[in-house]
């Protein structure tokens, strides 16, 4: 249910699997000081459950929590979020200022969420989305100190995979809770004792790869010693997984750089070969022995056809700007 064994994790910091789609895909972070909790994501709706009994095992409840933190309002990642504040009746709500309203009011955002994925499978992944109190949620500015008990949470405005990102520091653990700005480590691609493999997430539909490149430059500006991802839990935060990582950013970003403007499905074949061959060649610089091109293709399939949507709105972006 909880993973808290990772050697890279703070033992204040708790890893809680949300089980989004499948175990170690997503993640929610508890952090836990002086008898009070508060939660960075909450993953969907459906993940209360995993949440809570990550509370009871530290044999804290729900009134212990005193903060919820969004790092973006992309389900996968808030969509619990009114819930857990439902639950949680001393909490208040830190989120960016463009993803505020959304959770103020989520129709807007369930509606395009349906339109997306159709309501039945909506439903079978996210669950009911709860609107929230205005007067329970903060809009978090760039630069915004949170102090919590002997740690102290600085915000960092991060837009690249979403407008509406934010990246916090824990400046006394030395961390970065990302989101999805340092993209993903799924841990079945990871080898053991090694700096990690980085993908990037260019999903729709506000991806722009040079607004990633500098935020993923300021976080590391910080000189962190932890990434903790949604994607999935606790990393070292290696310089040379970074650099690879800019480098399948802008190499995703190429890829749009055709005469016409490329549909999503152009691209997808492509992009899994790019981080095939990126895979291939981490697993070789440290020696390691990568999982069979079938099971890298079921872990990746979904994402890949995500970041190649992502992509071909961003080129189409790109074009409209350079005709007007």
């Amino acid at each position: 249910m909880t993973d808290t064994s990772d050697q890279h994790s703070p033992a204040a910091v708790k890893v809680i699997d949300t089980h989004y789609i499948r175990p170690q895909l997503a993640a929610s972070h508890l952090l836990i000081e002086q008898g009070e909790a508060l939660f960075v994501d909450t993953g969907p709706a459906r993940a209360i459950d995993y949440l809570l009994a990550g509370l009871a095992e530290e044999r804290l409840t729900p009134a212990d929590v005193r903060f919820i933190i969004l790092t973006h309002i992309h389900l996968d990642h808030a969509g619990g979020a009114g819930e857990l504040m439902r639950r949680c009746p001393r909490a208040t709500l830190l989120v960016h200022p463009r993803g505020a309203p959304h959770m103020i009011d989520p129709e807007k955002l369930i509606s395009a969420s349906i339109d997306i994925y159709g309501a039945d499978l909506f439903d079978k992944l996210y669950g009911t989305i709860t609107a929230i109190d205005k007067d329970r949620v903060i809009a978090v500015e760039d630069e915004y100190v949170l102090p919590f008990h002997s740690r102290t949470l600085h915000f960092f405005d991060t837009p690249g995979h979403a407008r509406h990102h934010l990246s916090i520091w824990d400046k006394t653990g030395n961390g970065i809770f990302t989101g999805d700005t340092l993209g993903l480590a799924l841990p079945e691609l990871q080898l053991p004792g090694k700096p990690p493999f980085l993908i990037p997430t260019t999903s729709p539909a506000a991806f722009d790869p040079d607004a990633l490149e500098h935020s993923i430059k300021r976080l590391m500006s910080l000189r962190p010693a932890l990434f903790y991802l949604t994607h999935f839990g606790p990393v070292m935060a290696d310089p040379r997984s970074v650099a690879r990582l800019i480098e399948l950013i802008r190499r995703h970003a190429s890829l749009a750089k055709q005469p016409e403007q490329p549909e999503p499905e152009q691209l997808t074949a492509p992009l899994r070969d790019l981080l095939m061959t990126a895979y291939l060649d981490y697993c070789l610089e440290y020696d390691g022995k990568p999982v069979p091109p079938d099971r890298f293709d079921q872990l990746l399939a979904g994402d890949i056809e995500l970041n190649a949507q992502g992509i071909a709105i961003w080129c189409a972006r790109q074009q409209k700007a350079t005709r007007t």
